[in-house]
């Protein structure tokens, strides 16, 4: 009994040596040098935003295959909801979206959308998908007269938007405009034909 009383004793003498070295450790509340936790800044996507975008497209417009350049505005409204990130967005792009030889040209010279976005946020990054509704120009010209309408589609797509300040974003997405059918001159008269685009692009815009 004497001896597991000395047992007991020196295990208890070396938890609390113990203890009181860890205790010794851990900064004071009162110093004002402890470390504290590491500090994680928030990033809030919700608001208006509006800026501008660049890049590129190709397509089809019945059998004629048609590239160019596209160049416009952006705008639309994000609220987050922890890290998901929903919204609406219209954008309207100048084109360049053409194939032109000496016989015949299709162009489309404007594309516009008005989508929503769901995405999920990383921090400062965030991906996300678009779906909506998109309309364009579609103007033709052969041996056998020319045509122009306006064709009404809808456009998916993905991208990543990063927040590199508090009020600044810059993008990378990709497009696929799928148009309705327009008015194509050819030498049975005229023809209702479908077209295409597909468009990558960068873009930066400013959060309000």
């Amino acid at each position: 009994m004497t001896a597991l009383r000395t047992l007991l004793s020196m295990a208890f003498v070396g938890l609390a040596g113990a203890t009181a070295v860890q205790a010794a450790d851990l900064p004071s509340r009162g110093d004002p040098y402890a470390p504290g936790a590491a500090y994680a800044p928030i990033t809030n996507w919700t608001g208006f935003y509006l800026g501008a975008h660049l890049g590129g497209g190709w397509g089809e417009s019945g059998p004629v295959d048609t590239s160019g350049l596209v160049g416009g505005f952006q705008g639309g409204y994000n609220f987050q909801v922890e890290k998901f990130v929903f919204g609406g967005e219209a954008d309207f792009s100048f084109a360049n979206i053409s194939n032109e030889s000496f016989t015949e040209e299709a162009k489309h010279d404007w594309l516009g959308s008005i989508r929503g976005r769901a995405g999920y946020s990383f921090g400062n990054l965030m991906a996300y998908g678009t779906l909506g509704f998109a309309f364009a120009d579609a103007s033709y010209r052969s041996l056998f007269g020319v045509t122009s309408d306006t064709v009404n589609g809808w456009v998916f797509g993905v991208g990543a938007e990063m927040m590199v300040m508090p009020k600044v974003t810059i993008r990378a997405e990709y497009l696929r405009y799928e148009l309705g059918s327009s008015l194509y001159p050819s030498n049975v008269g005229l023809v209702s034909i479908d077209s295409s685009v597909n468009v990558i692009r960068a873009g930066a815009s400013y959060k309000f």
